[in-house]
């Protein structure tokens, strides 16, 4: 139960957030902001962000929702101002606007220092493992003949899928339940989603399906269930549990703040869904993959690994070609110098140097890296990591006894990344 002066600022704070929503709304359909309110706009959120006391180490529910509510206003307020201003921002700028842990960006070079020959490895073991003897032909998804016989075949693979994986789930957390507010079905976009107004989880047809030279229609089994743990156990639940928890407005809806939790929480289930079908061969042969279980798993964890090596060869390269210190940015010497500090550690050096070169003007008059491309860094943030140790601090992990608390946890609000870590460490406390 939260005191009256912090509901009070809550209140408040959900009407300029349902404004700042809809000035969002107008500037993608017109595509121009409404400057004036725009400028009142970020007034007030920030007149607000400035009237709740810093609270450095929240010890309360009361405490913590100030905390995180003053973050995110400051975090709206400075995206908002960016826009009004349209002043350069520094490397530094974008990183705390967005709220990244500084020493999850430290830990990008070490990880690929210590797993650099793990990855190769994994690439061998993969190149032997997998049968590339018939090439996996896309889809002719523009022969209507075809892209009905295609969506018939997907559907029904979806469905048996969320039907037989969402039964599953709800003998083995209480938050499975939730998987019944959720719609699963086949989309011809090349990207799966969740969408929050419709509850459809739209499972990418090209993503899953592909045919064979002969003609055959094949489903990648481990991207189906890769995609259905990540999107379905991760975004869905985390949309569906949290809207159906009666929580303040600021934390039922989405911002760039929230999207690196939001994706930590999504790469979390994804894995977990993984593992809890290797437990369950009964759940294995509902889904007909019995025989080939063993290899879509050990496929599953080799893909995993060199997803996790590509994210953070990208994003340790963002932070090398954000390096004022090396010098001009648009210095040949200065490319070189950033293309060998990412070599060091890149398995692929020819898509190094593309990389730099398709970069190298990226840069505005001061030399700061384009804030579009720094702010992929929130994507490194490792909020799920963090408050899996704070659970472990007090003695919940995450099995048979500790799933439930932690799922309960986890997916209920759209918290910032520190937010999240401060969620979690205040509930695993109390218990």
């Amino acid at each position: 139960m939260l005191n009256d002066g912090t509901e009070k600022i809550i209140k408040e704070a959900e009407g300029l957030l349902r404004k700042l929503d809809r000035l969002h709304k107008f500037s993608g359909k017109y595509g121009l902001t409404p400057s004036k309110e725009a400028q009142r706009l970020n007034e007030g959120l920030q007149y607000l962000a400035d009237n709740i006391p810093e609270i450095a180490i929240p010890q309360n529910q009361d405490e913590l929702m100030q905390a995180e509510l003053k973050r995110r206003l400051n975090g709206e307020a400075t995206c908002l101002d960016h826009v009004l201003s349209g002043r350069l921002y520094k490397y530094d700028n974008v990183i705390d606007m967005y709220g990244v842990p500084k020493e999850d960006i430290l830990l990008l070079r070490p990880w690929l220092e210590a797993n650099k020959e793990k990855v190769q490895e994994a690439v061998e073991r993969l190149f032997h493992a997998r049968d590339i003897e018939g090439y996996e032909i896309p889809l002719a998804s523009d022969i209507p003949g075809l892209r009905r016989q295609v969506d018939e075949f997907a559907g029904a693979h979806i469905q048996r899928y969320h039907k037989t994986i969402g039964k599953f789930l709800e003998g083995l957390t209480k938050v499975g339940a939730f998987l019944r507010d959720i719609n699963a079905v086949p989309t011809e976009s090349q990207r799966s989603y969740f969408n929050t107004l419709t509850n459809n989880l739209a499972v990418s047809i090209p993503a899953i399906c592909f045919t064979k030279e002969d003609g055959t229609l094949h489903i990648k089994e481990k991207e189906l269930i890769r995609i259905y743990g990540h999107e379905g156990m991760g975004h869905a639940l985390n949309y569906v549990v949290t809207r159906s928890n009666g929580l303040p407005y600021f934390l039922t809806q989405s911002s760039a703040l929230t999207t690196s939790t939001e994706e930590s929480i999504a790469q979390f289930y994804e894995n977990v869904l993984f593992e809890d079908l290797k437990k369950s061969p009964e759940t294995q042969r509902s889904l007909g993959i019995e025989h080939k279980f063993a290899e879509i798993y050990q496929e599953s964890k080799d893909t995993e690994f060199l997803e996790e090596y590509r994210r953070r060869i990208f994003q340790y390269g963002i932070t090398v070609l954000a390096d004022t210190s090396l010098g001009d940015p648009t210095d040949p010497n200065v490319l070189e110098i950033k293309a060998n500090k990412i070599n060091d550690l890149a398995i692929d050096k020819s898509h190094v140097k593309s990389w730099i070169q398709t970069n190298r003007y990226s840069f505005d008059s001061e030399g700061n890296l384009n804030p579009g491309l720094v702010s992929e860094l929130r994507y490194c943030a490792r909020p799920v990591h963090r408050a899996l140790e704070e659970f472990s601090r007090n003695g919940i992990i995450y099995d048979e006894k500790g799933r439930n608390i932690i799922d309960s946890i986890f997916l209920r609000g759209l918290w910032t990344p520190i937010g999240f870590v401060e969620n979690v460490r205040i509930k695993a406390n109390s218990r």
